[in-house]
Protein backbone atom coordinates (compact mmCIF):
# COMPACT_ATOMS: atom_id res chain seq x y z
CA UNK A 1 0.00 0.00 0.00
CA UNK A 2 1.85 3.40 -0.92
CA UNK A 3 1.85 6.10 1.68
CA UNK A 4 0.03 8.68 1.09
CA UNK A 5 1.75 12.28 -0.23
CA UNK A 6 2.30 15.15 1.65
CA UNK A 7 0.11 17.01 -0.16
CA UNK A 8 -2.63 14.27 0.29
CA UNK A 9 -1.80 14.32 3.71
CA UNK A 10 -2.22 17.90 4.17
CA UNK A 11 -5.60 17.52 2.25
CA UNK A 12 -7.09 14.86 4.67
CA UNK A 13 -6.00 17.02 7.78
CA UNK A 14 -7.57 20.33 6.42
CA UNK A 15 -11.08 18.30 5.58
CA UNK A 16 -10.99 16.70 9.53
CA UNK A 17 -10.26 20.10 10.82
CA UNK A 18 -13.07 22.28 8.46
CA UNK A 19 -15.91 19.73 8.25
CA UNK A 20 -16.40 19.43 12.09
CA UNK A 21 -16.07 23.51 12.03
CA UNK A 22 -18.81 23.99 9.47
CA UNK A 23 -21.11 21.35 11.38
CA UNK A 24 -20.73 23.42 14.39
CA UNK A 25 -21.35 27.03 12.63
CA UNK A 26 -24.09 25.23 10.56
CA UNK A 27 -25.81 24.10 14.14
CA UNK A 28 -24.78 27.45 15.51
CA UNK A 29 -26.41 29.60 13.22
CA UNK A 30 -29.37 26.88 13.59
CA UNK A 31 -29.79 27.79 17.27
CA UNK A 32 -29.33 31.45 17.15
CA UNK A 33 -30.43 32.58 13.80
CA UNK A 34 -33.34 30.07 12.61
CA UNK A 35 -34.53 28.12 15.94
CA UNK A 36 -37.58 29.34 17.81
CA UNK A 37 -35.58 31.27 20.70
CA UNK A 38 -37.05 29.51 24.34
CA UNK A 39 -39.55 30.70 27.17
CA UNK A 40 -37.92 30.19 30.51
CA UNK A 41 -39.56 29.72 33.81
CA UNK A 42 -37.91 29.41 37.54
CA UNK A 43 -34.67 27.63 37.72
CA UNK A 44 -33.70 28.40 34.12
CA UNK A 45 -35.90 25.84 32.74
CA UNK A 46 -37.51 26.00 29.75
CA UNK A 47 -41.02 25.76 28.39
CA UNK A 48 -42.15 24.47 25.50
CA UNK A 49 -45.60 24.92 25.39
CA UNK A 50 -48.02 28.19 26.47
CA UNK A 51 -49.06 29.43 28.50
CA UNK A 52 -45.69 30.94 28.99
CA UNK A 53 -44.63 32.70 32.55
CA UNK A 54 -44.43 36.36 32.64
CA UNK A 55 -42.58 38.21 35.01
CA UNK A 56 -44.66 40.31 37.98
CA UNK A 57 -44.93 44.10 38.31
CA UNK A 58 -42.34 45.88 39.93
CA UNK A 59 -42.15 49.42 41.21
CA UNK A 60 -38.86 51.19 42.10
CA UNK A 61 -37.46 54.48 42.81
CA UNK A 62 -35.09 55.86 39.88
CA UNK A 63 -32.24 57.80 39.58
CA UNK A 64 -34.32 60.82 39.11
CA UNK A 65 -36.04 60.03 42.66
CA UNK A 66 -39.17 59.00 39.95
CA UNK A 67 -40.95 56.01 40.68
CA UNK A 68 -40.86 53.72 37.91
CA UNK A 69 -43.15 50.89 37.19
CA UNK A 70 -44.09 48.55 34.59
CA UNK A 71 -45.12 51.05 32.76
CA UNK A 72 -41.89 51.53 31.40
CA UNK A 73 -41.13 48.73 29.87
CA UNK A 74 -45.07 48.12 28.39
CA UNK A 75 -45.43 46.11 25.16
CA UNK A 76 -40.97 47.09 25.48
CA UNK A 77 -37.73 44.21 24.62
CA UNK A 78 -35.86 44.73 27.80
CA UNK A 79 -32.80 43.74 29.40
CA UNK A 80 -32.65 43.39 32.96
CA UNK A 81 -29.64 42.78 35.36
CA UNK A 82 -28.84 43.45 39.46
CA UNK A 83 -25.85 45.04 39.86
CA UNK A 84 -23.73 47.67 42.94
CA UNK A 85 -22.33 51.33 42.37
CA UNK A 86 -19.20 50.07 44.68
CA UNK A 87 -18.94 46.58 43.00
CA UNK A 88 -15.40 46.05 41.66
CA UNK A 89 -15.44 43.13 40.18
CA UNK A 90 -18.15 41.40 37.48
CA UNK A 91 -20.52 44.96 37.66
CA UNK A 92 -18.21 47.28 35.53
CA UNK A 93 -17.97 44.79 33.11
CA UNK A 94 -21.67 44.18 32.94
CA UNK A 95 -22.31 47.65 32.98
CA UNK A 96 -19.79 47.60 29.95
CA UNK A 97 -21.57 44.87 28.26
CA UNK A 98 -25.02 46.84 28.90
CA UNK A 99 -23.20 49.83 26.99
CA UNK A 100 -22.36 47.85 24.16
CA UNK A 101 -26.32 46.82 23.84
CA UNK A 102 -27.76 50.00 24.21
CA UNK A 103 -25.36 51.47 22.15
CA UNK A 104 -26.66 48.88 19.52
CA UNK A 105 -30.37 50.34 20.26
CA UNK A 106 -29.99 53.90 20.65
CA UNK A 107 -33.05 55.96 20.97
CA UNK A 108 -34.87 53.22 20.05
CA UNK A 109 -38.41 53.35 21.46
CA UNK A 110 -38.98 49.68 21.91
CA UNK A 111 -35.88 48.88 23.53
CA UNK A 112 -35.05 49.23 27.24
CA UNK A 113 -32.79 48.82 30.12
CA UNK A 114 -33.17 48.31 33.73
CA UNK A 115 -30.50 47.78 36.31
CA UNK A 116 -31.84 47.09 39.94
CA UNK A 117 -29.12 47.85 43.01
CA UNK A 118 -28.29 44.78 45.02
CA UNK A 119 -27.05 47.68 47.71
CA UNK A 120 -29.66 50.28 48.21
CA UNK A 121 -28.46 51.30 51.21
CA UNK A 122 -25.79 52.34 49.59
CA UNK A 123 -27.14 52.94 46.38
CA UNK A 124 -29.50 56.06 46.97
CA UNK A 125 -31.32 58.06 43.89
CA UNK A 126 -28.29 60.66 44.39
CA UNK A 127 -25.69 58.13 44.19
CA UNK A 128 -26.99 56.26 41.26
CA UNK A 129 -28.05 59.64 39.79
CA UNK A 130 -23.83 59.97 39.66
CA UNK A 131 -23.01 56.66 38.64
CA UNK A 132 -25.62 57.59 35.72
CA UNK A 133 -23.79 60.70 34.61
CA UNK A 134 -20.21 58.97 34.76
CA UNK A 135 -21.79 56.13 32.31
CA UNK A 136 -23.79 58.19 29.96
CA UNK A 137 -27.01 56.49 30.85
CA UNK A 138 -29.83 58.39 30.17
CA UNK A 139 -33.47 57.51 31.74
CA UNK A 140 -35.36 57.83 28.79
CA UNK A 141 -34.20 53.94 27.39
CA UNK A 142 -32.18 53.02 30.45
CA UNK A 143 -33.39 53.56 34.46
CA UNK A 144 -31.12 52.65 37.54
CA UNK A 145 -33.38 51.43 40.39
CA UNK A 146 -33.42 51.44 44.35
CA UNK A 147 -36.08 50.43 46.69
CA UNK A 148 -36.68 48.07 49.50
CA UNK A 149 -33.97 45.51 49.61
CA UNK A 150 -36.51 42.98 50.44
CA UNK A 151 -38.68 43.76 47.24
CA UNK A 152 -35.64 43.98 45.48
CA UNK A 153 -34.17 40.84 46.18
CA UNK A 154 -37.49 39.30 46.06
CA UNK A 155 -37.82 40.28 42.53
CA UNK A 156 -34.39 38.86 41.75
CA UNK A 157 -35.68 35.30 42.87
CA UNK A 158 -38.85 34.83 42.39
CA UNK A 159 -39.66 37.80 39.13
CA UNK A 160 -36.64 37.14 36.74
CA UNK A 161 -35.14 34.07 38.78
CA UNK A 162 -31.44 36.01 38.42
CA UNK A 163 -29.98 34.01 41.19
CA UNK A 164 -31.25 30.11 42.81
CA UNK A 165 -30.48 30.92 46.30
CA UNK A 166 -32.98 31.51 49.32
CA UNK A 167 -33.04 34.39 51.09
CA UNK A 168 -35.30 37.09 52.18
CA UNK A 169 -33.28 39.95 51.36
CA UNK A 170 -32.94 41.08 55.36
CA UNK A 171 -29.83 41.85 57.40
CA UNK A 172 -26.50 39.34 55.59
CA UNK A 173 -28.55 38.31 52.59
CA UNK A 174 -26.39 39.27 49.39
CA UNK A 175 -26.88 38.29 46.14
CA UNK A 176 -24.07 39.09 42.83
CA UNK A 177 -24.64 37.74 39.35
CA UNK A 178 -23.38 37.77 36.29
CA UNK A 179 -26.81 37.18 34.18
CA UNK A 180 -28.23 39.95 31.83
CA UNK A 181 -31.99 38.56 30.67
CA UNK A 182 -34.10 39.35 28.54
CA UNK A 183 -37.55 39.53 28.34
CA UNK A 184 -39.99 40.09 25.07
CA UNK A 185 -43.08 42.44 24.55
CA UNK A 186 -45.09 40.45 26.52
CA UNK A 187 -43.38 39.65 29.60
CA UNK A 188 -41.84 36.34 28.88
CA UNK A 189 -38.14 36.00 29.50
CA UNK A 190 -36.26 34.70 26.61
CA UNK A 191 -32.93 34.46 27.55
CA UNK A 192 -29.93 34.23 30.38
CA UNK A 193 -26.38 35.64 29.32
CA UNK A 194 -23.35 36.00 31.01
CA UNK A 195 -23.06 40.09 30.97
CA UNK A 196 -19.34 39.78 31.39
CA UNK A 197 -18.34 37.84 28.30
CA UNK A 198 -18.77 39.62 24.83
CA UNK A 199 -19.43 36.40 22.78
CA UNK A 200 -22.74 36.26 25.06
CA UNK A 201 -23.41 39.89 24.40
CA UNK A 202 -23.03 40.25 20.84
CA UNK A 203 -25.44 36.74 21.50
CA UNK A 204 -27.62 39.47 23.35
CA UNK A 205 -27.90 41.90 20.82
CA UNK A 206 -28.83 39.63 18.08
CA UNK A 207 -31.81 38.00 19.71
CA UNK A 208 -32.56 41.40 20.62
CA UNK A 209 -33.14 41.91 16.99
CA UNK A 210 -34.64 38.64 16.36
CA UNK A 211 -37.57 39.98 18.92
CA UNK A 212 -37.84 43.28 16.85
CA UNK A 213 -38.04 41.65 13.86
CA UNK A 214 -41.28 39.40 15.33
Amino acid sequence: MKKLSKRAWGLFLGIAFILPAMAYGALYWYNYRIADMPYFRENYSLQTSPPYYAIPDFSFVNQDSILIDNSFIKNKIWVAHYFFTTCTTICPKMMNGMNVVQKAFPDNEYVRFVSFTVDPEHDTPAILKQYAQSRGIQSKQWQLLTGDKKKLYQYARKGLFIVATDGDGGEGDFIHSEKLVLIDNSGHIRGYYDGTENNDIQLLINNIKRLLAE
